[in-house]
């Protein structure tokens, strides 16, 4: 294994390697990436599932966090999405949807009453 990544990228390269040199990367379809991601990120929920401080420790966590980033990187491996820019374009998105204004609004109800208007203008983009 490599040394401990320092930067989004670094930890791409590192996931990608590590998949690629198991044959994960042949073996995995997107389906079952998304399966997996789903399932990791249902495994962190249970340490909240009867409390709102989780029931774990923070290595629980960080592991069960690690196992959702390890398959959403080999989930956009499989499907040609490049990361940083998929980030880059839904922050720009969401951005539109929630103009920064409305979180310096001092009042909570009228700010939560905002946030809910921003909602329901925005026009959601779904190919379904």
């Amino acid at each position: 294994m490599t040394a401990k990544p320092s930067s989004l990228e670094d930890t791409i390269t590192t996931v990608t390697e590590y998949a690629r040199a198991r044959k994960f990367d042949k073996n995995s379809t997107a389906r079952g990436l998304a399966i997996s991601l789903s399932l990791e990120a249902n495994e962190l929920l249970e340490y909240f599932q009867w409390s709102e401080e989780p029931l774990g420790t923070k290595q629980d966590l960080e592991s069960e966090l690690a196992d959702i980033f390890i398959y959403a990187i080999q989930f956009a491996n499989n499907c040609d999405i490049d990361i940083p820019s998929a980030i880059q374009a839904k922050l720009q998105k969401m951005e539109q949807k929630y103009p920064i204004e409305i979180f310096h609004i001092e009042d909570d109800d009228e700010r939560a009453k905002a946030q809910l208007k921003a909602k329901q203008n925005y026009k959601k983009d779904t190919a379904l």
